[in-house]
């Protein structure tokens, strides 16, 4: 179990994804590596402005919990629309908060185990092995 944060302990990570997103550049690696998904991100990363104030209204519209998670519905897991694709809330907290790419083999991880959570604080890089682990061990 996740230890309980206070409502705005995200707030000094959400201060800096404005900074994040316009240090972004695409360098001879991204070139090199670029896929139609990853062009796709870095278009969402690039439009700076836009990403922040999705994810600040997404995390401003969340329900906290007793457990610091912050959902971001009812259900099941949050999806958005940004530049013409549907994605999951939690990544594009994670992925274009962060200003990171995902390769095809990145996914999301839940610290707190709660796929509704967008807490920035919750969430971590890693593979899909590692997710069918945490699932395993919880």
């Amino acid at each position: 179990m996740m230890k309980p944060l206070s409502d705005q302990s995200w707030q000094p990570w959400l201060d800096g994804v404005s900074q994040r997103l316009r240090q972004f550049t695409r360098d001879d690696l991204f070139a090199l590596t670029v896929t139609p998904d990853r062009d796709w991100w870095a278009g969402v990363i690039e439009d700076a402005d836009r990403t922040a104030e999705k994810i600040k209204v997404l995390l401003g519209e969340t329900k906290p919990t007793d457990e610091g998670c912050l959902e971001a519905s009812d259900v099941r897991s949050k999806r958005v629309s940004v530049n013409g694709q549907q994605v999951y809330a939690y990544q594009l907290v994670y992925w274009a908060g962060n200003a990171l790419i995902p390769n095809t083999d990145d996914v999301v991880r839940h610290k707190c185990h709660n796929r509704r959570c967008i807490n920035p604080l919750h969430l971590s890089h890693g593979t899909q092995l590692e997710n069918i682990n945490d699932t395993r061990d919880r």
